[in-house]
């Protein structure tokens, strides 16, 4: 245990899932001072991940998730949802606390069939047209930030 935690400080903050297993189906992650993560196409089964309080600034890598319905990536430093598009089962997503600014952020949005999202935090949310914007790129969308639409 102790040769791991060597080695992780001394690369970069990925995680490396090619030993999931199949009947995983949620997995927290959360504060790992993860900056990316890999090997998602391990990761097929997952319903539900969290990882919040991160380092991670993108969303790649998601496409090979299909299986996902809630996803938490609050408090990384993630400028966009691109990367989501293939995450047609996604229901709930909490990308609070990061930075996206710009509601081209929220475009990848459009594919999914999100009905919870949470996006307080953001300097996306302190333009008067937040609500709108948002709600165009999520059609299915019945809760924003806790409030019912």
């Amino acid at each position: 245990k102790q040769w791991y935690q060597r080695r992780v400080r001394g690369w970069s903050r990925d995680i490396m899932t090619s030993s999931l297993s199949c009947d995983v189906i949620a997995l927290s992650l959360s504060k790992k001072f993860l900056t990316r993560l890999v090997h998602t196409d391990f990761m097929f089964a997952v319903r539900q991940l969290d990882l919040s309080s991160n380092c991670l600034t993108s969303l790649g890598g998601f496409d090979a998730m299909t299986s996902l319905e809630d996803l938490n990536v609050s408090n990384n430093k993630i400028t966009s949802l691109d990367g989501l598009e293939g995450c047609q089962n996604l229901r709930k997503l909490d990308a609070s606390g990061n930075l996206i600014g710009n509601p081209c952020g929220v475009l990848a949005c459009t594919k999914c069939r999100i009905v919870d999202l949470r996006l307080s935090g953001n300097p996306l949310c302190e333009g008067d047209m937040y609500p709108g914007c948002v709600k165009d790129s999520c059609p299915m969308l019945c809760v924003l930030d806790g409030v019912d639409l």
